[in-house]
């Protein structure tokens, strides 16, 4: 009986990353006809089927050509479309760090072009 809860939990969880996932790459799409950037990878629970816990896990997203400028609007906006917390990064400020591999690594790349 338990297990059959966890269970039931866990396809609960990863139905709501997968929509959760469709809805920031929507909203990647809208924040990329106003601010510029080349590429994002969402990373971290969301990016790894299992780790997503729904109304916990947060969105990770690294973005690569957002200018210093423009970080914080991207992020309220992101914060403000999907109604959950974002925390996001700049590659350039990661260059060479362990993060920055890891989440080219394992991070979903997300680009204008799909």
């Amino acid at each position: 009986m338990v297990a059959e809860a966890v269970k039931r939990r866990r396809e609960k969880d990863e139905r709501a990353r997968q929509e959760l996932l469709e809805r920031v790459k929507e909203a990647l799409a809208a924040l990329s006809r106003r601010v510029p950037f080349s590429r994002t990878y969402i990373f971290g629970s969301l990016a790894r089927p299992g780790s997503f816990v729904e109304g916990v896990s947060d969105v990770d997203v690294a973005f690569e050509g957002l200018a210093e400028e423009d970080f914080f609007s991207a992020l309220a906006f992101l914060s403000s479309r999907l109604g959950v917390d974002v925390d996001a990064v700049r590659l350039e400020d990661l260059a060479g760090s362990y993060l920055a591999a890891t989440v080219k690594k394992e991070g979903i790349l997300w680009t204008r072009e799909g």
